[in-house]
């Protein structure tokens, strides 16, 4: 029985993973290698926590897919007969809703929103994953390339 439990939850945790990439500014994907970007400096006015979630269309692929392993799992498992199959849809349901669970709580990440003045005067604000740390008032690089914006120091 714990055998059981513990391969419908191994395998929910294992379909359930589709992680989303919301990049950081110190991972550059590979069509912004070996191209030409722009940067200027820009002062920090503003600093806010924020959580940036995908949409991501994959995790209920992931839960119809851990929902259906969980059940034939359960269904092999446990059970004899009529039990076969109640430990089948138990064991599926499960096995789904965990699946669910883990990808929704994989699909969000913690950000920053950093409001910005230009060298020109001009206010703007960039969002992005939180793996760098930024103050008020301190001096950054906003750094301009084919997929957007970023901050640096």
């Amino acid at each position: 029985m714990i055998k059981f439990f513990c391969s419908v939850m191994l395998l929910s945790v294992l379909t359930g993973c589709a992680t989303a990439d919301f990049g950081s500014p110190d991972t550059y994907q590979r069509y912004d290698v070996q191209r030409i970007g722009q940067f200027e400096q820009a002062t920090i006015l503003r600093v806010r926590p924020i959580t940036i979630e995908s949409n991501s269309g994959s995790s209920g692929i992931a839960s119809i897919v851990s929902a259906a392993a969980g059940a034939f799992l359960g269904s092999q498992v446990i059970g004899n007969g009529s039990g076969r199959y109640i430990a089948g849809a138990l064991s599926g349901s499960v096995s789904g809703l965990v699946a669910q669970r883990v990808s929704a709580a994989m699909s969000r990440h913690s950000g920053v929103e950093v409001f910005l003045r230009r060298a020109n005067g001009q206010s703007v604000v960039v969002t992005q994953v939180d793996d760098q740390q930024f103050a008020v008032g301190q001096q950054v690089f906003l750094v301009s390339n084919g997929s957007g914006y970023r901050i640096t120091h």
